[in-house]
């Protein structure tokens, strides 16, 4: 779901709606998980998680079948009874922030940038860290432009940067490309899904810059033109994606039942196609140190945009 948005010239895999047999990008195999369980008692309370990811695709409605499915998983690593988790998917910031407001939601699946930028006003405590498809629960973002144009952050002044991270700039500035340098107040923010678009537009010149994830750059050699970009900057590895308790509606026994029980699911064969299909290869522990690298950085971006 959170992983890698996919290769340039394709699409992200949309969500997989369970009559097409298509790759996905968040998650699948209820029934036989909802039998290791017993049905939720009318007094047993009801966890429910939300999944949000902006820029990537798939609808609400198209994910439902397999957050089910996620929702049994979560059920079990938490021990508790089947039908006591539900969960739902939203592939924009709008409307996860609109279902996580409600107070209604106990957990979220979210990436960094989302995290970073409403991890106050929501309430977010981070449980774990997710790895990615490739591995790795980190990833490096690389700000792609035309060729022997953009020596250093203050040449992007009034340029527009392209990127799915855009609708939190203080992520894009700060964890992203704050250590390459300040970015000028001149440079346009822009989120979009579609950044091969935006590839094509720095291809033909225009005084466009890209911001690609690990998958989306390694794919750019083999873009016709490609080598008429250059990679201008890279950012540290940072998180990717994170699991978080949303306020305090779920108790300390709870929260560390379910962290053991998520840290060890990737040993569960019957576990292995919902993760693959959520583009995720297991839960880790958080890394502490990252997310606080992630948080000073991001907090200095947003101060260095204040007026002065």
């Amino acid at each position: 779901m959170i992983a890698a948005a996919g290769r340039l010239g394709r699409p992200p895999r949309p969500m997989r709606v369970r009559s097409i047999p298509s790759p996905a990008a968040c998650v699948v195999a209820f029934f036989a998980l909802a039998a290791a369980g017993v049905p939720a008692t009318s007094e047993e309370t009801t966890v429910h998680l939300v999944a949000c990811a902006p820029g990537y695709p798939g609808s609400t409605e198209q994910a439902q079948p397999t957050m089910d499915e996620f929702a049994a998983l979560i059920a079990t690593a938490g021990q508790r009874p089947a039908g006591s988790v539900t969960a739902e998917y939203h592939e924009t910031e709008e409307g996860g922030l609109e279902r996580l407001a409600t107070g209604a939601a106990d957990l979220a699946l979210v990436p960094l940038p989302f995290f970073l930028k409403h991890e106050e006003e929501l309430g977010f405590e981070p449980l774990l860290q997710a790895a990615q498809e490739s591995g790795s629960s980190l990833e490096t973002w690389s700000l792609v432009a035309p060729a022997g144009r953009v020596g250093s952050p203050a040449a992007l002044d009034g340029w527009e940067l392209i990127a799915i991270p855009a609708y939190a700039p203080g992520f894009v500035r700060g964890p992203v490309l704050g250590s390459w340098g300040e970015l000028p107040a001149g440079l346009n923010l822009t989120f979009s899904r579609r950044v091969l678009a935006g590839v094509r537009r720095a291809l033909a010149g225009e005084e466009v810059a890209v911001l690609l994830d690990g998958a989306q750059t390694a794919a750019l050699a083999a873009l016709p033109g490609g080598e008429t970009l250059e990679i201008v900057a890279e950012s540290p590895p940072v998180l990717a994606a994170l699991l978080v308790a949303v306020g305090e509606r779920l108790t300390a026994e709870e929260k560390e039942t379910l962290t053991a029980g998520l840290l060890g699911v990737h040993d569960r064969g019957d576990f292995d196609e919902i993760l693959s299909t959520m583009r995720l290869t297991r839960f880790e522990p958080l890394d502490a140190e990252a997310l606080g690298a992630a948080r000073r950085a991001y907090a200095a971006a947003l101060e260095a945009l204040e007026p002065r």
